[in-house]
């Protein structure tokens, strides 16, 4: 009787509950379920890659969501552009993404490739472990 009480509390405590759950926007099949489906920090670093990437009114419902962030990359390049980006990832990640807490955010001017540099260090609510974000920011010609 012992043995089987000390066997189902064991499993109790292995199980790992899933705080986030997003649909994964790549949308490769999965055999199992059909569809796949990004979990935790995945789906937080989609959710956060897809704001910095949204345009002002991209969103039929919600024409105001998005870091326009194209907007910017046509202007001359300058470390006071590059401080106006980390404004506005700032400000669109604490409006839309309650799930993600910004330890620091930083932005690069690359002359060299005329694009900037974003590195994005956050941590994911309620989970300890810190995550990082890179993304490159060039404009399409």
């Amino acid at each position: 009787m012992q043995r089987v009480i000390n066997t189902i509390m064991a499993n109790e405590t292995l199980k790992i509950s899933r705080l986030y759950k997003d649909l994964d926007l790549s949308f490769t099949a999965n055999p199992a379920v059909g569809v796949s489906k990004k979990t935790d920090t995945d789906a937080v670093k989609q959710s956060l890659n897809i704001l910095m990437q949204t345009n002002f009114y991209e969103r039929p419902f919600a024409p105001e969501k998005g870091a326009n962030l194209r907007g910017y990359l046509f202007e001359p390049m300058s470390g006071l552009l590059a401080g106006l980006i980390q404004d506005t990832i700032k400000n669109i990640i604490q409006t839309y993404e309650p799930r993600a807490r910004i330890e620091s955010i930083d932005v690069r001017a690359n002359f060299d490739t005329n694009s900037y540099d974003v590195t994005l260090r956050y941590f994911v609510v309620g989970i300890d472990r810190p995550q990082t974000l890179t993304a490159n920011l060039k404009r399409l010609r």
